[in-house]
């Protein structure tokens, strides 16, 4: 028996004045983790800068969390600045309770 997994989220990237903004939208849980990972990497091989706007985010657990702090960290390694944007309800709740939000709300450089 085929189990099916029903995707909950979706992303879209637009890039603008060397910022890539990638806006996420649902529930981000395991299923998401790798494929997000995959889009954020995408987004920092584009850009000397990437947003990544969760006002659209409802839900995040601890394996997507792990995907934006790997993305900071490669980020950072090559140059580039990315910063969380947005972060509302639960998404910005769960941040806050791993002390992760300072870090991942605020850009690297100082533009």
């Amino acid at each position: 028996m085929r189990c099916s997994v029903e995707q909950t989220w979706q992303s879209e990237t637009t890039v603008s004045d060397g910022t890539a903004v990638v806006t996420l939208f649902g529930e981000l849980d395991i299923a998401a983790a790798n494929p997000l990972g995959d889009v954020l990497q995408g987004a920092i091989a584009q850009s000397p800068r990437v947003q990544v706007d969760l006002a659209r985010v409802s839900f995040i657990d601890s394996t997507v969390l792990n995907a934006f702090v790997n993305a900071h960290s490669r980020a950072t390694d090559t140059g580039v600045s990315l910063a969380l944007v947005n972060p509302t309800g639960h998404v910005r709740r769960v941040l806050s309770m791993t002390g992760i939000l300072p870090m991942l709300t605020k850009p690297d450089s100082d533009d």
